[in-house]
């Protein structure tokens, strides 16, 4: 397995990853379409755990806020000094807390199955499915009455969903957002929701390659490393923006568009 990287790779598949990762066309699938196309040797996992922890850091930073609310919130209940404003942040950590639970059991269990994920023709295939998921939304309102609260249906679809998104080629933030859509969450909620539900298993996906590679972060240069999360950084804020732009505008469904030319293509030109 190669895993020397030049700093222009890292570059490019840092600024892949940070487009992709928040935009609903999955950043794994893209990143072994780069790979693939380019030529780009296989790194390590841990290379692609580090990407997603530069874009968590967007999470983290643009949501601070409503994650020291539920931080406090948490504390606050730990230590039975809840407060009424506290209702909405608690309950929001509880489904949080249920639908991490089911992204665990799914992902690991997709992990028995043992599929190619780095085969171009699965993964152009997967797209397709988000591009499916996607477009479905665009009849969410025509058909699904919102919800006041997160409920624990949400919490299971959009944990199971958050399972699947585990797949290259299947967009975490775009299943998960179809299916908190799909359940009756209010669009300024979904937005929100979907990424902090993404903090816990970005981390815990952290925390299990290290435990299966502990040696990764010895074999790897540091400056394509840090060129390619300083790039995710960077153009994962932008995305991030576009996104919630267009969820609360309920143009979530355009990029279904995109996702089904590169899809195609990748049926059609395989490497």
């Amino acid at each position: 397995m190669g895993t020397e990287l030049q700093v222009w790779e890292g570059l490019v598949l840092g600024i892949v990853q940070g487009l992709t990762e928040f935009l609903p066309v999955s950043s794994s699938g893209h990143l072994v379409l780069a790979r693939n196309y380019m030529a780009i040797p296989e790194v390590p996992l841990l290379f692609d755990v580090l990407l997603h922890v530069a874009t968590l850091a967007v999470i983290v930073y643009y949501y601070r806020l409503l994650v020291g609310r539920l931080v406090m919130a948490t504390f606050r209940f730990i230590g039975r000094r809840t407060k009424e404003e506290d209702r909405s942040e608690l309950r929001m950590v509880l489904v949080v807390i249920g639908a991490t639970i089911l992204t665990v059991a799914v992902a690991l269990g997709l992990r028995k199955l043992d599929l190619p994920e780095d085969s171009t023709s699965m993964v152009s295939f997967l797209m397709l499915v988000t591009a499916l998921l996607l477009a479905s939304t665009a009849f969410v309102d025509r058909f699904i009455t919102v919800k006041k609260e997160y409920t624990w249906i949400q919490a299971l679809v959009t944990g199971i969903g958050q399972g699947f998104g585990t797949l290259a080629g299947i967009s975490r933030s775009g299943i998960t957002l179809s299916s908190a859509l799909w359940t009756g969450m209010k669009r300024e909620k979904a937005g929100e929701y979907a990424f902090i539900l993404s903090i816990p298993a970005v981390l815990g996906a952290l925390v299990l390659t290290l435990f299966e590679d502990p040696v990764a972060s010895q074999t790897m240069t540091f400056l394509p490393i840090f060129i390619g999360c300083v790039a995710a950084f960077i153009t994962g804020m932008a995305a991030l923006r576009l996104l919630l732009w267009m969820v609360r505008t309920a143009k979530l469904w355009y990029f279904s568009f995109y996702l089904v030319v590169v899809g195609v293509f990748g049926l059609i030109i395989t490497v």
